[in-house]
């Protein structure tokens, strides 16, 4: 069974303050999603799945559109895909991602789980966009699922894109389930309390939450229906009975009786997504660029600043989690306010904008060799090439600014056709265009990344013991343990580089395969 990231997405626990502060009060005003940290909403997290509910499953979604993590980020129709073990729940086929429907094949549940958990978030944007492909997609049980472990899959698939950030997708990912329980409905109603949506998150947890040890989330519940005296006197059991951490037991009373304290409050020492909700309502707001990646979603409520909204914003596009297109949609809003770091980005991108409008040649290529250097520094470059690659492949460049481009039009897979004119006449450059055009890769001399990548395409036989798990059917394993290489290799590991590409290639991966090594190439984030 997957361990739920509770010590930073907890959230339920953290519905009560939020309740509290979007409750009409002299400190209250509407806020958006808190989040929660709490041992009672822990246990409800990792508690098995029964194997029946009582309750009925959510009705799905009328022509919900999700938006994967591809490039182009292409709108795709989802919905359940009939009714199916929970193991199954998908958003769309195993054959979209390349992949066969028995992938997991005879591996034992709680080693896929296991493998899920260690799955890395520091990884080439391509490895990143499969990651979430992979945890998104349709696929048939694994042949030993056995009753002990009925949902942990699931539940441990959801739990790690909330970790990485794409609490969209895990939201749809629930309600596509064929059944409800506990464990789900916990998972639920904290991504709703993320993303803003205090309101349905009750609604839908009515009736359901007394029995799972939500103390916390009933005093939201309550404050959120305006019922503070029931708030109130619900606080006071909690706290007779030992139901409330101390912390959050403080917390609470400090905001529901309004008390009024000289001196800002220190945040504790572990800051839970609630305890983050109560210092934000009471003033002393913790920064969320210290905290997850899922806490951003809370800056892009519409309630933040605009610079909350932009770092928000990278963090999420960073992730692979947020459409390129609505972080150039927040560059440019208004000018720039400041000068140096993030601001230069916003001032950059706008005169490109420019630039482009006037179809100036020579700014745009000004602005074009100014820009990457600055998108490269936090590794934004394939959001860059994505936000700017089409409109940029319609001008004439030259010199560093048309080798700029090459990269753009290789990182985002667009224009194959001109990038293959662009490409500089160099061995990296043909190296670089046999892998785009999925033809055989030269040799090279010197024991860099390309050497690595080399060895992977010209030396395809996986290790004995991968061999081992291909020839038993665990087809996801070798996935799992292949993104983790890929991670590696892009933090320095020749070796693991090699053995992540040559397992993707074996499991007819191949185009994949060779995007990632454009990028471990291109994007230079060995350390």
């Amino acid at each position: 069974m997957s361990t739920y990231p509770s010590k930073y997405l907890g959230i339920g626990l953290a519905a009560a303050v939020l309740g509290v502060a979007l409750a009409p009060s002299a400190h209250a005003q509407e806020m958006g999603a808190p989040l929660s940290a709490i041992d009672w909403l822990e246990r409800a997290m990792s508690a098995p799945l029964p194997q029946h509910s009582t309750a009925p499953p959510p009705p799905p979604p009328d022509d919900t559109l999700i938006t994967l993590p591809a490039p182009g980020f292409e709108e795709i129709a989802s919905a359940p895909l009939g009714r199916s073990e929970l193991e199954t729940t998908g958003l769309f086929t195993a054959e979209r991602v390349g992949l066969p429907r028995a992938l997991w094949g005879p591996t034992p549940t709680s080693e896929i789980v296991a493998a899920i958990v260690s799955l890395p978030a520091d990884t080439m944007p391509a490895a990143a966009r499969l990651s979430l492909r992979l945890l998104m997609a349709e696929f048939a049980p694994p042949l030993q699922n056995i009753p002990e472990t009925r949902g942990a899959l699931l539940l441990a698939r959801v739990d790690k894109l909330v970790e990485l950030g794409a609490l969209e997708q895990a939201g749809q990912l629930i309600a596509a389930a064929p059944e409800t329980s506990a464990a789900l409905n916990a998972r639920a109603f904290d991504i709703a309390l993320l993303l803003g949506e205090e309101d349905r998150a009750c609604a839908h947890m009515s009736g359901q939450i007394a029995a799972q040890h939500s103390h916390s989330a009933q005093i939201f519940c309550m404050a959120r229906r305006g019922d503070w005296q029931s708030a109130f006197a619900s606080l006071q059991v909690g706290r007779a009975l030992g139901l409330l951490d101390e912390n959050e037991a403080a917390l609470l009373t400090r905001f529901l009786e309004e008390e009024e304290e000289e001196g800002q409050i220190t945040p504790p020492a572990q800051i839970t997504p609630l305890g983050w909700r109560i210092m934000e309502a009471l003033g002393d707001p913790v920064t969320t660029a210290s905290l997850p990646v899922a806490y951003a979603h809370a800056d892009l409520r519409g309630t933040s600043g605009w610079r909350s909204q932009l770092d928000a914003a990278e963090r999420l596009t960073r992730a692979s989690v947020l459409e390129p297109n609505r972080l150039l949609g927040l560059y440019t809003q208004r000018r720039a306010a400041a000068s140096g770091g993030l601001w230069e980005r916003v001032r950059i991108i706008q005169h490109l904008e420019r630039a482009l409008q006037q179809r100036n040649g020579t700014a745009i290529g000004t602005a074009l060799t100014e820009a990457w250097p600055l998108f490269a520094a936090v590794e934004l470059e394939v959001a860059f090439a994505q936000m700017k690659g089409e409109a940029l492949a319609k001008i004439p460049l030259s010199g560093a600014a048309s080798e700029i481009l090459w990269k753009m039009l290789l990182l985002s897979q667009e224009n194959a056709a001109l990038a293959d004119e662009l490409a500089p006449d160099t061995d990296l450059g043909r190296f670089i265009m046999a892998l785009a055009k999925g033809a055989e890769v030269l040799p090279v001399s010197s024991a860099s990344m390309a050497g690595a990548i080399h060895a992977a395409f010209s030396e395809p036989d996986v290790p004995q013991q991968v061999q081992d798990q291909l020839d038993a059917g665990a087809l996801g394993l070798t996935l799992l343990g292949a993104l983790s290489q890929i991670a590696d290799g892009a933090a320095g590991d020749l070796h693991a580089a090699t053995l992540g590409l040559q397992r993707l290639r074996a499991l007819g991966l191949d185009p994949v395969a060779r995007q990632i090594a454009i990028e471990l190439l291109l994007l230079e984030r060995r350390g």
